[in-house]
């Protein structure tokens, strides 16, 4: 990121909320019933970070993951432990991956696992493809996500981080949760992100 970009860059305070935003009731009530224990982003959905999430998902431009991830893992990882023992990438559907040729999350989550060391465990699939989900309603975004994702692997570990960009009403991750909850019941779940849009009020 250029110096410019860098000095806009507006960062959650995590020490504030003990390194877990679902503390934060500002955002945990516009989340609903998480279905993971801690969530920690680099900010709000907003300059600069909406646009490089932006031109990542739709304008072909991969290389912003790597600068998403760096943020990430300097403002949150060099602060927080200790780490959870995999990172699960949010799966894209197949017709969007075909339209864009690649995983934002998982391209996030290459970054990750470089800084970090901690495997990616690429052990769900999205099962069907939906509508995106910024056309929907909160309640169309739980009928579309039901289901929506299949474990493909095998977790030999008792903690991870799901990641994926940008977090709106949470439904995505919490679909997600229940596939993986329902196969490991005792499993603890963070949720890694890079940003939260919007700010619930």
């Amino acid at each position: 990121m250029c110096p410019w970009c860098q000095s806009d860059l507006k960062l959650f305070n995590l020490q504030a909320c003990a390194y877990n935003l679902l503390l934060w009731p500002k955002i945990r009530q516009g989340l609903g019933a998480a279905k993971y224990q801690r969530l920690l982003a680099c900010g709000e959905y907003q300059w600069p970070l909406d646009t490089l999430i932006r031109s990542l998902k739709f304008s072909r431009k991969p290389r912003n993951a790597r600068a998403l991830a760096d943020i990430f893992y300097d403002h949150v990882l060099t602060q927080y432990s200790p780490w959870p023992e995999a990172i699960i990438p949010v799966p894209l559907s197949s017709s969007r991956y075909r339209t864009r040729h690649y995983n934002q999350a998982m391209e996030i989550a290459k970054r990750l696992n470089q800084r970090s060391g901690l495997p990616l465990a690429e052990v769900c699939k999205r099962s069907k493809d939906t509508q995106p989900q910024t056309e929907l309603s909160g309640a169309q975004r739980r009928r579309n996500l039901k289901q929506a994702f299949t474990l493909t692997g095998k977790l030999e570990v008792r903690r991870v981080a799901v990641v994926d960009d940008i977090i709106t009403t949470g439904t995505t991750i919490n679909s997600l949760c229940d596939t993986l909850l329902q196969h490991y019941p005792d499993l603890e779940i963070e949720v890694w992100t890079i940003a939260i849009s919007p700010l619930h009020q």
